[in-house]
């Protein structure tokens, strides 16, 4: 059976094979809506920030421009993306003085230094009852917070950009 996936802007599954294509018509279509009625009924979601930056990075480097690509594609799939990340990440990014900027300018939750930021990310999902991007299966909290699973959405990352799966 062929692998499927969702499209970021309409949560339709589709075959990989067509993906990419819908995925650049949908966006489309997307971003001419956004320019009528920009951030009016976005869903927020929260970013597990540190999950995505070592996501498919070579050398084990966390890389910002996975950041980047996630908020670009969340953002143009009418989400309204929180990034958590964990204190040590600003310390071991790729671009750190990029990452500092992307602090700056988006809602970005640094957990404090000695805290898991895996707890930080679910007090925060569950305060604005939103659902979390990782793909992390957050294991060690299904016992007090068994939410989570349901609310747990994965990811895949694209050239192009993310898309949720």
């Amino acid at each position: 059976m062929a692998k499927r996936a969702r499209c970021p802007h309409c949560d339709r599954l589709f075959n990989r094979d067509v993906l990419d294509r819908h995925i650049m018509r949908c966006r489309e279509r997307t971003r001419t809506a956004a320019v009528r009625s920009p951030q009016r009924g976005r869903k927020t979601v929260i970013i597990d920030g540190n999950n995505i930056a070592y996501h498919l990075s070579p050398n084990g480097k966390p890389q910002v421009n996975n950041l980047l690509l996630a908020q670009r594609s969340l953002v143009n799939g009418g989400y309204k993306p929180v990034f958590v990340i964990s204190a040590a990440l600003v310390h071991s990014i790729d671009k750190p003085n990029v990452l500092q900027t992307l602090i700056n300018d988006l809602e970005v939750v640094r957990a404090p230094r000695g805290t898991n930021d895996d707890l930080k990310i679910i007090t925060i999902a569950q305060d604005r009852n939103a659902d979390i991007v990782s793909n992390d299966r957050f294991l060690d909290w299904l016992d007090r917070y068994p939410w989570v699973s349901d609310r747990l959405r994965k990811f895949r990352m694209t050239p192009s950009g993310l898309i949720l799966t």
